[in-house]
């Protein structure tokens, strides 16, 4: 027994089964079996407290009613323990947690939290183990979350029926986002034969075909420990975790033969042509709104081989607009941005590979498949140079090493890497080692053209393929919508009058469930006694270099260096300002005097971690009516190559060119690209940014920067093709000039206390490259009346994003944190039940924004828009 072994003690009721070191993120990871129902469990043991616990089940659907997706739901309405109506909603305002959620996957269901508080951590740990094990799953939870016939209005049997439910409105909002749709539908074709075919979520035609009786059988199947697999992380104690699992759920357990397994997909012997269609507002133009997709099936998930190479081969290839089929894909002229989904995806018990264009017509489907194919092959002719593999191998590196750098908290983005291969062959510990395979395929490498052989094996050679192409229709909503009115009107054709009465008193009862008073003593809390009130103190210090006022953090970065320079931008003239987000976005896509955009876009991959620029509005915390606007450019390396990142931000600060129209014209097709595709997944977002920019001066200038007038904007210019840029051009010089300056430029550097001097000289090259120019007073800021205004956005999608939102105080304003606690209980106490659990919207928030002084309310995939306002 090793030394890291030795020191967890584990219960008797499970076994060990081994202890893996993990240099490259200072962790250990320790297997252990349940000696009874053979439960699985892995813990990483790590010297952080933000720690993370997770149980997952595979739970494959046999079709796509989504049932997966309702039990997640249904299951954290109540359980055996806490028989409240919702206990995971309920303690959020009583949990100091720092993520709770749960997931549903194409193959798999999880329900993950963390929190550095250790009795919250076992106060949630209780909650989620009932609701995942023990969960009443009632019958009106199912029809809440799921879906329910109502009448139109509630006690009136003549009004219309219609199909309610939370799941059911997400997913008529997820399937009317092109992106998503492309998603699903390459799926649907892919994997014919397997769990994959049918959509986990559920689609809004399937979803109402689901029975109670239906879900609660697959919660008996599926939801055993026998085929659970149980993660945590941190440095909380493994002993503790262990002792109150085996007391509240595996001692009441025996084994069990869970038939979870998904099999390999039948291989197709000939290449497949499919066309789908998604629905988009009549009167809009067609032209230009089509995606073609290719994917192929490619290598088993448990081949962690074969599935690095594959990951390395999907950056060689798409990784940066210098990798040669991304290049030919955007230099066609066939579409204007890669499609959604590019590349390889490990997601799936057998994997796949993806690349396509947006922005195109269905009669270009042939030609781009001809394309990419052409270019695959043009490739394997010419071979990748060991350059460019070497770039994409550090790279790979880097991004192993990174702690964070990813929405979720960084145990999720482990527990998200190791899951697939675990559930699906036991193996949760290749995807974070990295090390015997790279010096596998280096040994690959020597012996002969291994990336080029890939190709010809995978895509090239490969009959199991599906191109796809995704067109707009403008028919397709109202003729979903006319049959949903149908299936409806036959349903309703033969209800009885009992059948209606029936129909009412549920209705009635579960709106006197809903709004019922619980008694919710059963429920953990914290007392004040368990709570720290010593805030975490965030190390830092300030240094001189070159002149300039630097800050330092010394963190645990686990050998990488972040840089963060910022420019204020209050200055630039009113003419200029609606482009500084355009700005922002091109300089870090094009060249500089002396390289071309594809041998800086090498450059980048090959000496960091990534390049970004943002414009960004710092609020005043005494005023609501002024704001200070910057430039920030951001970058990232590991500690060996910061002079690298240094030369690159100088390059870029000093030597940008933005004369290059092919390029330009590119980039901007590819923002307009990305607008297209964040609006139906964030609408709420977009539409607070709308309100608030009535309300104060900072609000209006976001709202233009990163709202609809931006949106507007992109929209404008991206109709202009090259030679027609000059105008462009031109603002982009004129912004550079006036906003890099070394005069006005503060710094933050953050890396491992070592790092600070080693990296010293290199910072202080930057800075003293950096054009020093005549400070500008800032522009004056007009003045904001707040005025009461509706405003509205329409698409296509079948659910709205309503919001409203009110101008309160300043930061520093004695009702600012009573205003955050209003905030938190109006979204616990009110709009929770009203929007979400009677309404039906996938979710209802209430926000205050201490910084902005801005109040929202706010509603997600809701289906209703009168009565939300109201």
């Amino acid at each position: 027994m090793t030394d890291n072994q030795s020191t967890h003690v584990l219960p008797e009721a499970f076994s060990l089964i081994d202890t893996t070191a993990l240099p490259e993120i200072n962790a250990t990871l320790i297997q252990i079996k349940h000696n009874v129902t053979g439960a699985r469990f892995v813990h990483i043991d790590a010297d952080d407290s933000n720690n993370l616990f997770a149980v997952a089940f595979k739970t494959p659907p046999s079709d796509s009613t989504g049932v997966a997706h309702i039990l997640e739901h249904t299951a954290l309405c109540g359980s055996k323990n806490f028989p409240v109506r919702d206990p995971f909603f309920t303690m959020l305002k009583r949990s100091l947690n720092t993520f709770m959620n749960a997931f549903t996957a194409s193959d798999w269901t999880c329900y993950p939290f963390s929190s550095q508080n250790h009795k919250d951590f076992n106060n949630l740990l209780g909650i989620y183990l009932d609701a995942a094990f023990f969960p009443l799953l009632r019958e009106r939870d199912f029809t809440q979350e799921g879906h329910r016939l109502e009448f139109e209005t509630a006690d009136d049997s003549s009004s219309p029926l219609t199909f309610k439910g939370v799941v059911f409105n997400e997913m008529k909002g997820a399937m009317a986002d092109p992106a998503s749709l492309l998603s699903r539908r390459t799926t649907r074709h892919l994997y014919p034969t397997t769990c994959y075919h049918h959509n986990s979520g559920g689609e809004p035609e399937d979803i109402p075909n689901l029975t109670w009786q239906q879900l609660r059988e697959f919660h008996a199947e599926f939801y055993h420990p026998s085929n659970a697999c149980f993660f945590s992380y941190g440095n909380f104690p493994l002993a503790d975790h262990l002792t109150i699992i085996e007391k509240q759920v595996l001692s009441h357990f025996e084994a069990r033969d869970v038939n979870s397994t998904v099999p390999q997909e039948m291989r197709l012997t000939a290449p497949v042509k499919v066309s789908e269609t998604f629905p988009i507002d009549a009167g809009e133009p067609l032209t230009g709104k089509s995606m073609v997709h290719m994917s192929w099936l490619t290598s088993d998930i448990s081949d962690s081989f074969n599935n690095l190479a594959l990951t390395l081969l999907s950056q060689l290839l798409l990784g940066n607009p210098a990798a040669p089929l991304y290049k030919a894909l955007l230099d066609s002229g066939l579409g204007t941005n890669l499609s959604p989904g590019c590349g390889f995806h490990d997601d799936y018990r057998t994997t796949c590979f993806a690349v396509g264009l947006q922005g195109t017509d269905s009669d270009k489907t042939d030609a781009i498949e001809q394309l990419i194919l052409d270019t695959l092959q043009q490739i394997v002719d010419e071979g990748f140079t060991t350059e460019r593999i070497e770039a994409t191998i550090h790279r790979l590196e880097l991004s192993n090493r990174e702690v964070g750098g990813d929405s979720y908290p960084y145990a999720i983005s482990l527990m998200f890497r190791i899951l697939g291969p675990w559930l699906h062959c036991n193996d949760p510990i290749s995807a974070l080692q990295l090390d015997d395979n790279l010096k596998q395929l280096r040994q690959k490498l020597a012996e002969g053209p291994f990336f080029e052989n890939l190709i010809k094996t995978w895509l090239l050679d490969n009959t199991h393929r599906i191109t796809l192409c995704l067109s707009p229709d403008p028919e397709l909503g109202p003729k979903m919508d006319e049959q949903e009115k149908e299936r409806l009107n036959a349903i309703q054709e033969t209800l009885s009058s009992d059948d209606k009465q029936k129909l009412i008193t549920q209705a009635q009862q579960l709106q006197d469930s809903q709004e019922g008073i619980e008694d919710l003593s059963c429920l953990p809390t914290l007392e004040m006694a368990d709570i720290s009130h010593t805030e975490p103190d965030i190390a830092s210090r300030t240094i001189e270099v070159a002149d300039k006022t630097v800050q330092l953090y010394p963190q645990p970065t686990n050998g990488l260096c972040y840089l963060n320079l910022s420019f204020p931008c209050d200055h630039i003239e009113e003419s200029l300002r609606p482009y500084l987000p355009l700005f922002s976005s091109l300089l870090t896509q094009i060249g500089t005097d002396k390289l071309t955009y594809l041998e800086m876009a090498q450059r980048v991959e090959a000496g960091t971690g990534g390049i970004r620029a943002s414009i960004e509005i710092l609020d005043n915390i005494d005023d609501l009516n002024t704001f200070q606007a910057l430039f920030q450019l951001r970058g990232k390396a590991l500690n060996r190559n910061f002079d690298q990142l240094g030369a690159i931000l100088a390059d870029l600060c000093c030597a940008a060119d933005f004369t290059d129209q092919d390029r330009l014209a590119t980039v901007i097709g590819q923002i307009k690209s990305s607008w297209q595709n964040a609006i139906p997944g964030s609408g709420h977002s977009y539409a607070v940014r709308a309100a608030a920019g009535q309300l104060t001066p900072a609000a209006k200038q976001r709202e233009q920067w990163s709202g609809f007038s931006q949106f507007k904007l992109i929209k404008q210019v991206a109709e202009l093709k090259a030679g027609q840029l000059d105008e462009i051009v031109t603002f982009m010089q004129q912004i550079a000039a006036t906003i890099i300056n070394r005069c006005t430029l503060s710094a933050a550097f953050t890396a491992e206390e070592k790092q600070f001097k080693e990296c010293q000289s290199a910072l202080q090259q930057l800075i003293n490259k950096i054009p020093q120019r005549t400070t500008v007073a800032p522009q004056p800021i007009a003045p904001i009346e707040p005025t009461a205004i509706q405003l509205g956005w329409t698409t296509s999608i079948p659910v709205s994003y309503v919001t409203r939102v009110f101008r309160t105080t300043p930061f520093n304003h004695v009702d600012t944190a009573p205003l955050k606690v209003l905030a938190a209980l109006l979204k616990a106490n009110y709009l929770h039940r009203e929007i979400r659990e009677k309404g039906g919207a996938y979710g209802g928030m209430a926000t205050s924004n201490s910084e902005s002084g801005l109040f929202s309310l706010m509603s997600y995939r809701d289906p209703h828009l009168e009565r939300t306002l109201s």
